[in-house]
């Protein structure tokens, strides 16, 4: 991760930090494993890729992953802690480092069952024929085979007991400057009601999922560093700190996207990873089997956008730019995105799928430095460039704060293009979409992740609060560690008794992908499905274009996403053709 992108994500966190994640869905039981790109990626792993050989090694220079190793200190595929681990596999970059722990794969016969069910079976086959089916809440895991007892195999990971399995909640230091704006808008979450929350949903958790004899121990950690500017240095020091005291088998950072030495830390330690939102996916796989997200990956993330807009704008009028000169003209998009290796690849995956529909001069590339100091001047320089190039459509693949600076340059220089968001980024959030010049966001529509925005009380944060006997409702933006918590959770469950790293991989990546709209009509459904090289949860979009003057219902303030055809939901597979149905205000 480059310097600038340091300096410039406190803003990125903070906004970032008001989102309450909505991935929640009614219980509806198990569905078909489709993968985010329509059964690619899901199913089991193909053959002689079955968990059980060394995991390994992963490195790192200035925050990014890389694959050289050496002999280094981990648990073994045993579950014995702290003796010495393999030597990793060698990449063709990156300094030498310690390497990530070896693992112990599912057990001889396992296999066929978990690819079928997503959950490794007891090695005798100890299951009672029957299916174990979360219910009460709206998002939930695929049923499982019920387990009929038997030994779970006792201390299979560091972490791990016959009885419990720690799970570590990460919240960096507290920033004044950013709690007041949080506070401000009304989305700002105290440790100590973060910490309410995910004790409340663990305690759920250990009596409402197959856990195999074990309960989850939780481990609410506030760490030293801050996030104003995050510092490399800093969060691997903190990972240092945490793992020396509680050694635990998973930790969560739900609010980071802008850290990925804090996950590359916790891999080399062995310990499973859940946070890091939109990073490339080769990140999560550098990673494997450690690193894991709820939002979509990068590349996916591409994949699904850049197909969209081939079908949906390629070779069509920019009949939806603010001006009449523009929309005279056949679109030609300039793709806007922060230069760094998380994202620089998929945003260049993305502008050459485009290049193949509409051809390379339709095409420009709109690269920038995620720096605060030099945003404005930046955002006016390269507002100028793309005016010139003749861009009438601004393709935002970018982070939530770029269109910030974005539109008001562009309204500065009167440039009013079509503003097509990307799905990734959380651009398609109310919040900070409202943020944005008003009338260059009038022009705004896309493929959007999230789905549609409910209650607190109707969504799982609300539901546990309430099963738990609790008055009253918890923080409006505790669904996001309740969400996450639940997701880290369906991985335990998916792998089964003898939990180890590999066993929970095997098991997420093989399980069924579930909420699928196109089963349920529901437009709150996000899916989720996990597969193979796919270490990413949100798997489909939906259309939305942004309304300027309705109230949105996150916080009764003018400007929210409308939804098309009711929210229906598209994987790559099932994208329409032709210009989006759209109200001719927009």
């Amino acid at each position: 991760m480059t310097s600038s992108l340091r300096r410039y994500a406190p803003f990125a966190l903070l906004l970032a930090a008001q989102t309450v994640l909505v991935i929640v869905a009614p219980s509806h039981g198990t569905t078909s494993g489709n993968g985010p790109l329509g059964g690619q990626f899901n199913g089991a792993l193909s053959s002689g890729q079955t968990p059980g050989s060394t995991v390994p090694g992963s490195t790192t220079t200035g925050g990014s992953s890389s694959g050289s190793s050496s002999t280094g200190v981990g648990p073994t595929g045993t579950g014995t802690p702290g003796s010495t681990g393999t030597t990793g596999s060698t990449g063709s970059t990156g300094s030498t480092g310690s390497t990530g722990p070896t693992a112990t794969g599912p057990t001889s016969g396992s296999t066929s069952n978990a690819g079928k069910r997503g959950v490794q079976p007891p090695a005798s086959g100890n299951t009672t024929g029957k299916s174990f089916c979360v219910t009460g809440l709206l998002e939930h895991p695929p049923c499982v085979a019920q387990w009929a007892g038997g030994s779970n195999g006792g201390a299979t990971w560091q972490g791990v007991t016959g009885n419990t399995i720690k799970v570590l909640f990460y919240r960096a230091k507290e920033n004044a400057a950013v709690d007041a704006i949080l506070r401000e808008t009304g989305t700002y979450i105290s440790p100590a009601e973060e910490k309410q929350q995910f004790l409340l949903v663990t305690d759920w958790i250990n009596k409402h999922y197959q856990l195999y004899g074990r309960k989850i121990v939780p481990i609410y950690y506030q760490g030293s560093c801050d996030i104003a500017p995050p510092k490399d240095p800093c969060f691997r020091s903190d990972v240092d700190a945490f793992y020396a005291k509680y050694h635990p088998f998973a930790a969560i950072y739900d609010s980071d996207s802008n850290e990925p030495a804090f996950f590359d830390e916790l891999s080399r330690k062995g310990v499973v990873n859940w946070g890091g939102w939109a990073f490339a996916d080769s990140f999560n796989a550098n990673l494997r089997p450690y690193h894991y997200d709820l939002f979509m990956g990068g590349d996916t993330q591409a994949a699904i956008s850049g197909t969209w807009y081939c079908k949906r704008l390629a070779g069509h009028k920019a009949i939806r730019a603010g001006s009449a000169a523009l929309r005279s003209k056949t679109r030609k998009v300039v793709v806007i995105y922060p230069d760094t290796p998380e994202t620089t690849p998929p945003a260049v995956h993305l502008e050459n799928i485009i290049k193949q529909c509409a051809g390379s001069n339709a095409v420009i590339d709109g690269k920038y430095s995620s720096d605060t100091s030099t945003a404005a001047q930046q955002a006016t320089t390269n507002t100028a460039k793309y005016k010139a190039a003749g861009a009438t459509t601004a393709l935002w693949f970018s982070d939530p704060i770029a269109p910030a600076y974005g539109t008001k340059a562009a309204a500065a220089q009167n440039w009013f293009p079509e503003n097509v968001i990307a799905g990734s980024g959380l651009l398609d959030y109310d919040a900070l979409a409202q943020t944005y010049d008003s009338s260059e966001w009038a022009h705004a529509f896309g493929p959007s992740d999230l789905g549609q925005t409910s209650p607190i009380m109707q969504v799982d944060a609300g539901r546990i609060w309430k099963a738990e006997g609790k008055s009253g409702q918890p923080n409006p933006s505790s669904n996001l560690v309740t969400t996450y918590e639940l997701s880290m959770s369906e991985g335990i469950v998916a792998a089964g008794p003898k939990l180890t790293p590999l066993t929970y991989e095997y098991g997420l990546l093989t399980a069924p992908g579930y909420d699928q709209w196109s089963k349920w009509h529901d437009p709150r459904l996000v899916y989720l499905a996990w597969g193979k090289n796919d270490y990413t949860g949100i798997s489909d979009i939906r259309e939305v274009y942004f309304d300027t003057n309705k109230k949105s219902a996150i916080n009764g303030r003018k400007g929210t996403y409308i939804a098309l055809s009711g929210g229906q939901r598209y994987d790559l597979n099932t994208i329409p053709s032709g210009e989006p149905r759209l109200p001719s205000s927009v």
